[in-house]
């Protein structure tokens, strides 16, 4: 297998294998049975994690900042986070706009009504980033999140994974009507505002746009 088949398709048949194994084994303590479907899509689902976790950048190193770090001046940062609520079936999205002061613009609460997994929360994160930013009139922004893979992607570094390809590329034409707009990586340290942002989403109906200050300590 190893001879005629790529890395990844080796990975997706173990994994396969390793879901039904598993499957067989939560059915037989009382758990629920999955379809065909249902096994396929987690494993593709979780392989893309996997991969994301793992990305090795194939062009140039991205800076790996710890610490958030004030955009150039005229510029905005947006910075952006998803969080996964598994047992709600629901995820969060957080937002937090910064100018080049480090001075707070404006910050969102979101919550997705749909049971989506780390990856594609931190992609539909970039995505109403995006669009929030560009909602409150801003034109000029660096979008940051702390998902590699992500950023690689909309960086044109390296392809996205594969689950969440055409909601990162159907990203980019949001982007049109601004002046410029530029994507970075940071450590998850430098992005806890975004974060707390995006799990405060569980105790909201909708979303809530904010600019007090108390939301992000």
């Amino acid at each position: 297998m190893e001879e005629r088949w790529q890395e990844k398709d080796s990975a997706l048949a173990i994994t396969i294998v390793w879901a039904l194994w598993t499957n067989k084994n939560d059915i037989c303590h009382g758990g629920l049975r999955k379809n065909g479907k249902q096994i396929f899509h987690w494993c593709t689902q979780y392989l893309d994690e996997y991969w994301a976790a793992t990305a090795i950048p194939i062009k140039y190193n991205l800076p790996l900042e710890s610490r958030w770090v004030p955009p150039f001046d005229l510029f905005y940062k947006v910075n952006v986070d998803g969080a996964v609520f598994s047992s709600q079936k629901q995820a969060g999205i957080g937002v937090i706009i910064r100018d080049s002061q480090g001075n707070l613009i404006v910050g969102l609460s979101k919550k997705l009504n749909a049971p989506l997994g780390a990856i594609e929360a931190e992609a539909k994160a970039f995505e109403e980033g995006i669009v929030f930013a560009c909602d409150v009139g801003i034109q000029n922004f660096v979008v940051e999140g702390d998902c590699l893979a992500i950023v690689q992607a909309l960086c044109d570094v390296s392809p996205a994974p594969l689950s969440v390809a055409p909601l990162v590329y159907g990203t980019m034409p949001a982007t049109y009507g601004s002046q410029c707009v530029n994507f970075s990586h940071v450590q998850w340290q430098g992005n806890r505002s975004a974060l707390l942002l995006a799990k405060n989403a569980l105790g909201i109906d909708d979303y809530v746009a904010s600019i007090e200050e108390s939301l992000f300590s």
